[in-house]
């Protein structure tokens, strides 16, 4: 049994009048646009439509945004009304009204295109949209969102000042204000762009090449999904169907793809847990996302067009009947089966349909209360609400059994659907088990399969229990995979069994992993692509909860009634944890790369200022309280805001304690208690390295300086270059009232440094010396070589010693650059090559020092590192990266060149 649609009168006009009185929405549609049914009584509706659609057209010649807005708001509003009218007097279908709705949206979202467009005077040459979603298949209901995504081409879209990713982004936001923003005549669309690729850590439009290179290298079952319905409708149309025919291989997979349906069905188990978990009997459901509804109907079609469309491309329709229709032409479903679904489609969207005429709300539930229902089902034709509740229950339950029955059946058939065997049990090697592990790339089939056969024997405290081997087995199809798809199988799978062996109880662990895919393929990735991250990892499993729940790590507060060794304990634990975040997230695309150095440094900060407060209170309970003032200042990276997973901590401890006897010992006491809780060993493990070699005299001198010896060594003894060390002297922890004395005298100080010729010659000759005692190892070492950091930090300190006036403390790089433009030292070209190497040299060397113990030798990296690169600096290739990073160094060392002088070891490029 279907629902029974009816039409509400003759003629649109009439049926919409009728509606009115039930549906507020319309009914403020025909009192804002009366002039409209008018129309409708004497021309067709497509007539009216047409003209509606001209209207929306015409908004592109309008000159101010408010104009915009407001024309495009009330066209909505007109074709609202038309559609409704058409709707409800059955004169036309559900296709006709699906596809009316979705060429609006295309009309409104490429008008609003083209006038943001025009306005910028930015051509759209290489910018597209693409539709997803309901709109990408041109079934738009009256509230929906519109799922789309951006792209731009960058060898073609160059519009704009700012760079091609930046104008586009710009474009686009305007286009979504046009669209969004509520005024007086309400709004035209709600947009969602979270169907892009990684939405998390992309833009909000999106280059070509990274979204084919994310697709290629981890695109996920559910977004084949998604692009089954993908299509481009504004913008440069050549260009996105270029786009759309390479992703042709990533949606259809020749082969039989039965593995799909375990994710698919997870999927839809958590779009109902997120639904109204109303059972098949409530007469209020959900009709999109409950048992029975839309949504099964579509999973329904979109399941088997996953499996069967790679080898047969008559089954890529993007339209759900469409799809449907040809699967049971195909003789994939009974004719019986896809006329009830189809049926049950149309019934179930003209329901939506009419609770969304109620008051434009994004909503699919049917209400609660009976008024309200009975409203919808007057809107369907029907008086009785008993008939309409019985209606759209049965129409649920055919739905629902129809899936229940696919997923049933197609679980069944996945069983004997994998390509190759993975058998672990008995005594001898499966020799079809063999083959398919080498084919996963595994170097040493027998080895991987005696290892998991002890695993199977509960020879692991994680096996050791039937749950666990079960967990076991579900887990090793999808975690082979993974370790295969990194490039370094052999390599994860060592790992991942150093990791196993370690786990004092495996239920949890396992049960996680297998639920958790998304978590399963990282800790995989991590396991093969980042040895200091998997040592960690494989030292402390628990880290892998964590992940899930960062927010329940360990703590690092520290009280007066805990002992000197517990805080440094505690602050081991937070940082150890803390960084594996950080590392992990980087890894996999979750922070960028550009803002790690900012992530490790804040991390570094609460670790400085935790261990200052525990060394105070062990040195005043030995000692008695501090005679005087306090600071610890940060020099160097951490100074700079600019720490590696590896960096050391260069800090300064400075006092000031006039008039008192038995300061100077009192703060090195504390320093050196400092030193220990940063740096010493414990059950724990370590922190960082300390270097406190950047203080006046260094190893000389004392550990802990004060006020008078720090100003007096800078006025009269310092070197040039701890001139430049002081650029980034930052204080961290302490007095505050000392922290502003230090900030504002190291102000003074660099205000008073030598000048010109003196401060040249000492630069040049320091990096004379430091490209003999470490000339870099070629084009991949970041930091030492010519073009690499040092480079970088040498021209730009060098330049804001050579300030004019009062000194600006600016110790962050990226600021200190911006400074120096402003105040003429470096044009604005310069400037903003100097930022852009900075990004590629620091991206890459964060990247590079969390993942690989030693120097990148690029032949020897796997595939999946090279994609990890390429997409943390936007390349399509890694090739592309290779010849950003040269480019990189070719311009920081010609700005060295110019700004500073030449050394020797220039010529040695090893580029």
């Amino acid at each position: 049994m279907s629902i029974p649609i009816s039409a509400l009168a003759d003629g649109p006009a009439d049926a919409v009048r009728s509606a009115a009185c039930r549906a507020p929405y319309l009914a403020r549609l025909v009192e804002l646009h009366p002039d409209l049914l008018i129309e409708l009584a004497r021309l067709p509706p497509e007539t009216v439509f047409e003209a509606i659609l001209q209207s929306v057209r015409k908004v592109g010649q309008v000159s101010t945004e408010d104009e915009a807005m407001a024309a495009l708001r009330r066209a909505k509003q007109r074709a609202h009304l038309m559609i409704a009218a058409a709707d409800l007097s059955g004169q036309w279908t559900l296709e006709q009204v699906t596809g009316a709705m979705t060429r609006l949206a295309d009309a409104l979202l490429s008008t609003a295109l083209k006038w943001a467009a025009d306005r910028a005077d930015i051509a759209t040459d290489g910018l597209f949209i693409v539709a997803l979603g309901k709109m990408g298949a041109g079934e738009l209901n009256y509230s929906s969102d519109v799922d789309l995504a951006a792209f731009y081409e960058p060898d073609i879209f160059t519009s704009g000042r700012r760079g091609p990713a930046d104008t586009a982004a710009r474009l686009l936001r305007q286009v979504i204000k046009l669209l969004e923003e509520r005024t007086a005549d309400g709004y035209v669309l709600r947009t969602d762009l979270r169907l892009r690729p990684d939405p998390s850590s992309t833009p909000l439009v999106v280059s070509t090449r990274m979204a084919e290179l994310y697709y290629e290298s981890v695109g996920q079952n559910w977004e084949r999904m998604v692009w089954i319905k993908a299509r481009g409708f504004a913008g440069d149309l050549d260009q996105s169907n270029l786009f759309l025919s390479k992703l042709v291989p990533f949606v259809w997979r020749h082969h039989l793809d039965y593995w799909a349906i375990n994710d698919i069905h997870a999927i839809k188990a958590m779009i109902n847990s997120s639904a109204d978990r109303a059972d098949l009997e409530a007469p209020y459901a959900d009709v999109k996302l409950g048992p029975g509804g839309i949504r099964e109907i579509e999973f329904f079609a979109q399941t088997q067009q996953l499996i069967l469309g790679g080898r047969d491309p008559e089954l890529r329709c993007r339209d759900t009947v469409g799809a449907l229709s040809k699967l049971s032409a195909k003789g994939h479903t009974q004719p019986q089966v896809s006329d009830e679904m189809i049926s049950a489609y149309r019934a179930l969207r003209h329901v939506e349909h009419r609770i969304q005429m109620l008051q434009d709300e994004q909503t699919h539930t049917l209400p609660k209360k009976e008024s309200l229902r009975e409203d919808v089902a007057y809107l369907c034709g029907l008086d009785s609400l008993d008939v309409f509740d019985d209606a759209v229950r049965q129409t649920r339950q055919i739905v629902h059994a129809n899936y229940l029955d696919l997923f049933g059946r197609e679980a069944r058939q996945s069983q004997n659907a994998i390509e190759g065997n993975l058998v672990f049990t008995g005594v001898d090697d499966d020799p079809n088990t063999v083959d398919t592990l080498s084919n996963l790339g595994f170097a040493d089939p027998s080895r991987l399969i005696g290892d998991i056969r002890q695993w199977h024997r509960g020879h692991l405290p994680a096996t050791r229990t039937a749950r666990g081997r079960e967990l076991l087995t579900a887990l090793l199809p999808g975690l082979l995979s993974d370790m295969s798809k990194t490039g370094e199988p052999d390599e994860a799978f060592q790992r991942f069994s150093v990791f196993l062996a370690r786990l004092p109880s495996g239920v949890q662990t396992l049960a996680m992993l297998l639920a958790e895919e998304g978590l399963r393929r990282d800790v995989v990735s991590t396991l093969a692509l980042a040895p200091q991250l998997a040592q960690t990892l494989g030292r402390k499993p628990y880290l892998m909860e964590a992940l899930l729940q960062p927010d329940q790590l360990a703590g690092m507060a520290v009280t007066s009634d805990m002992s000197f060794d517990d805080a440094m304990d505690g602050a081991r634990r937070h940082v150890r944890e803390q960084a594996f975040l950080i590392g992990f997230d980087l890894l996999h695309g979750r922070r960028q790369a550009r803002d790690a150095g900012i992530d490790y440094s804040d991390l570094a900060d609460k670790t400085v200022s935790a261990m200052a407060q525990a060394a105070e209170i062990e040195t005043a309970r030995r000692f008695g309280p501090a005679p005087g003032q306090w600071c610890v200042t940060a020099l160097g990276k951490l100074g700079g805001r600019a720490m590696t997973a590896k960096s050391d901590l260069d800090l300064m401890v400075l006092y000031d304690a006039p008039g008192t006897e038995g300061g100077s010992k009192w703060f090195t006491r504390f320093t050196q208690r400092l030193i220990t809780a940063l740096s010493a060993d414990t059950a724990e493990g370590n922190l960082y390295e300390v270097d406190m070699r950047l203080r006046p005299s260094g190893r000389a001198g004392p550990v802990a300086v004060s006020m008078q010896s720090f100003e007096r060594y800078h006025l009269s003894e310092a070197w040039t270059w701890e001139h430049m060390a002081l650029t980034r002297l930052r204080p961290i922890v302490g007095s505050d009232d000392l922290s502003n004395e230090v900030a504002e005298l190291t102000c003074d100080l660099l205000a008073k440094a030598p000048r010109r010729d003196e401060v040249t010659n000492d630069v040049l000759s320091m990096r004379r010396r430091l490209m003999r005692e470490k000339p870099g190892h070629g084009l991949w070492d970041m930091k030492s070589g010519p073009g690499g950091l040092v480079d970088l930090e040498f021209a730009v300190q060098h330049a804001l010693l050579l300030h004019e006036g009062p000194y600006k403390h600016v110790p962050v790089i990226q600021d200190a650059i911006s400074h120096l433009q402003k105040t003429g030292s470096f044009d604005a070209a310069m400037a903003v090559d100097l930022k852009d190497a900075y990004t590629v040299l620091s991206t890459l060397q964060h990247l590079q020092r969390l993942a690989l113990p030693g120097d990148i030798v690029p032949v020897d990296l796997p595939s999946a590192l090279r994609s990890l690169f390429a997409r943390a600096l936007e390349c399509g290739t890694f090739a592309e990266v290779e010849t950003r990073l040269l480019e990189a160094k070719k311009t920081v060392l010609k700005i060295r060149q110019e700004r500073v002088g030449s050394t020797e070891g220039d010529a040695d490029l090893s580029f």
